[in-house]
């Protein structure tokens, strides 16, 4: 026992001495403890010390524009490897996020053993959640990521329903003559692109393509329904239209604490009919969200932004609760332009073209 106390004093003596010292060298020290050994993250103080390191670390994710794969967890795997197992795929930057996120909630020992479905587009918070999750043995579970297209969701749920193919999907995926209110006023063969609510659902495992999908929709509608058409009426806009900018939002803002920002860098633009410049929509043009050549900018389609004025003719993804709240509620400031810092998920924001350049240059995107 005399080995383990003296750590726990070494380490407490570390949380004391940054306290009162305030030494770098003290917080990277704990850090360098936690990660060799995250059951130090059952203490309070070192868990908030980690998670402070950590920063937006655990809401977002790896790779937006990551598929779904899957994941097994073996009987008897601990939190530890589960978390490194899941750095070593790639679906997280660093195990600690996930890590902190189960010893915040007590969740360490609860995760399930068996096949997960999992993505690098999806935060570790996200990954957590779905570690622990228990599915009833006569369902399944089908996981939906924000900002997928139509057609990604479409193929997740041919792989979750082998009976439904990805292309009977896509025909019922239409708003026929559905009557959910968020779809009034759109024409019946436009597809469902945007209204289908990304979140972790349990069917039955013979769902049928309709159910799936209208509980989908009924999902966005208690979600999103009623906030969305009282924006709608205050700012003279269509339902339609806000979840357009809310799919853009969705593509854009990594970190959704940014989602008002970037709304309202949009909303500034749409008022002075200024183009957008959206690269996802010309991703969405092109079916892959990969990055952009100049080349690409040139494309002709009604979804280049570049070129066209306005919103796209559709909503491009499936935009998640933070941005159809963000489109809902545009943070009001006088910024038109943005660029993403890759090494922190955020964004740099501008009002002027000069300052705008200068960001670019800050953020290595040049």
């Amino acid at each position: 026992m005399t080995g383990p106390l003296v750590f726990v004093l070494l380490v407490v003596a570390l949380i004391v001495g940054a306290a009162t010292q305030g030494q770098t060298i003290v917080s990277d020290a704990i850090y360098g403890l936690a990660a060799e050994r995250d059951t130090l993250l059952r203490q309070g103080p070192i868990r908030e010390l980690v998670a402070s390191r950590l920063g937006a670390a655990p809401d977002l994710a790896r790779d937006p524009s990551a598929a779904m794969s899957d994941f097994e967890v073996t009987q008897g795997e601990t939190a530890s490897d589960v978390a490194r197992h899941l750095e070593d795929e790639k679906l997280v930057r660093t195990r600690l996020a996930v890590l902190v996120i189960l010893y915040d909630q007590g969740k360490e020992n609860d995760i399930q053993a068996g096949q997960h479905r999992l993505s690098a587009a999806m935060t570790p918070r996200e990954i957590a959640e779905l570690l622990v999750q228990r599915t009833p043995e006569d369902r399944v579970t089908l996981r939906l990521i924000e900002g997928w297209r139509l057609t990604e969701v479409a193929a997740e749920v041919s792989k979750i329903f082998p009976k439904i193919t990805k292309e009977a999907f896509l025909q019922a995926a239409v708003v026929g003559k559905r009557s959910s209110p968020v779809l009034a006023g759109i024409d019946p063969a436009a597809p469902l692109e945007g209204f289908l609510f990304p979140d972790t659902y349990f069917f039955i495992r013979d769902a049928t393509a309709e159910q799936i999908i209208d509980r989908l929709l009924t999902t966005f509608e208690e979600k999103a329904g009623n906030t969305l058409r009282g924006a709608a009426s205050e700012q003279k806009r269509s339902v339609y239209d806000l979840v357009k900018l809310a799919s853009l939002v969705e593509r854009e803002a990594r970190d959704r604490k940014e989602s008002p920002q970037i709304a309202g860098v949009y909303a500034n633009r749409l008022r002075i009919g200024m183009k957008l410049d959206a690269d996802p929509t010309i991703q969405y043009a092109l079916g892959s969200w990969r990055p952009l050549t100049l080349d690409d900018l040139k494309v002709d389609s009604p979804y280049n932004t570049y070129r066209v004025a306005g919103l796209p003719p559709t909503p491009i993804a499936s935009p998640g609760l933070a941005a159809l709240e963000g489109a809902a509620r545009p943070a009001r400031h006088d910024y038109l332009y943005f660029v993403a810092n890759d090494a922190t998920g955020q964004h740099l924001f501008a009002r002027t073209l000069e300052e705008h350049e200068a960001n670019r240059i800050r953020a290595g995107n040049r």
